[in-house]
């Protein structure tokens, strides 16, 4: 809306900014179709296109920024920051109607921090001792903001890890390796969790890799009782960005990302691979048929009809 136009000037073209008339349409599609979209702001790391036209928003760090450059994170020290944020999430929570927002908090790197010296003297004078402290004070000043906006919310597995204070509704989200110990100690400390660690569609591997997906049980935490095990509330399929676009996000995706849905789906007991193979195939068939480019799972195999999205070419 306004405050941010004003603000924040186009630096992409308008085909890479997504206006709200965009966003509406995405959620009304998404709930034509049961789904439920919950947008994700990652901070106080990887916001370096948000320094783009908000002054003073990230941490100046000349050399050891983001990708080698001159800044990094949100600089937690700035008061005006909490109050761009205040209206940013005020607004995306206005327009997602799912009662949930992801607030991300992996890879914060502490380097860029550390290398501001204003910042270090700012710590001092606030009595923060090292910068596990100072990310924990940046994410209480935005659970609070969260929390007056009557919203739920997920954040990463760090969050957790770093041993920072945060609500007893918080829902962890785990993408680390090591999982199931990760998840075993999230529950057992009363929170509920999410796993995507072992479905990173974006790591591609020859062969079929959708079986490795379908063949994880994200309930097999050793040592959790049943109670806790009600705290495992769901995963996600992760499709990250870095090498994907609307050339190839649909043939990455689909049908691996079915493999997971059914995982998730499914009762435990479920685990037949070579039934699952058939029924995946046809439904990839299915996919094609409609115009959508899954990749094949099966050697050689082909469809009774089969995707011709690019016959026009």
């Amino acid at each position: 809306k306004q405050w941010y136009q004003r603000r924040v000037p186009i630096t992409a073209g308008m085909n890479h900014v997504y206006r709200i008339s965009d966003i509406l349409q995405v959620i009304s599609y998404a709930e034509d179709h049961g789904i439920v979209v919950v947008p994700e702001f990652d901070t106080p790391g990887h916001t370096l296109s948000w320094g783009k036209g908000l002054e003073n928003f990230l941490t100046h760090c000349p050399g050891v920024g983001t990708f080698g450059g001159d800044y990094g994170p949100i600089n937690p020290s700035v008061e005006a920051n909490y109050q761009v944020l205040q209206k940013l999430l005020a607004e995306v929570t206005s327009l997602f109607p799912s009662g949930f927002i992801h607030l991300g908090g992996d890879e914060v790197p502490f380097n860029c921090w550390a290398a501001n010296q204003e910042l270090v003297a700012w710590m001092k004078k606030q009595g923060i001792q090292n910068f596990n402290d100072l990310e924990s004070y940046y994410e209480e000043r935005l659970l609070d903001i969260v929390h007056h906006l009557n919203t739920s919310y997920v954040v990463w597995e760090e969050i957790f890890n770093n041993n920072l204070q945060i609500q007893p509704d918080t829902i962890i989200h785990v993408w680390k390796d090591k999982w199931q110990a990760t998840m075993g100690k999230v529950i057992k400390a009363g929170y509920k969790t999410i796993l995507s660690s072992p479905w990173y569609l974006n790591y591609i591997s020859f062969s079929r890799d959708w079986k490795t997906y379908y063949q994880v049980e994200p309930l097999k935490i050793p040592g959790a009782t049943a109670e806790e095990l009600n705290l495992v509330i769901g995963g996600e399929a992760c499709m990250w960005g870095e090498y994907v676009d609307a050339t190839n996000i649909l043939s990455r995706t689909f049908p691996r990302a079915s493999a997971v849905a059914e995982r998730l789906w499914s009762s435990e007991k479920r685990t037949n691979v070579a039934d699952m193979e058939f029924r995946l195939d046809k439904h990839r068939c299915g996919m094609c048929a409609r115009d959508i480019p899954a990749e094949t799972i099966i050697l050689r195999s082909y469809c009774p009809v089969e995707f011709s999205g690019y016959d026009h070419w």
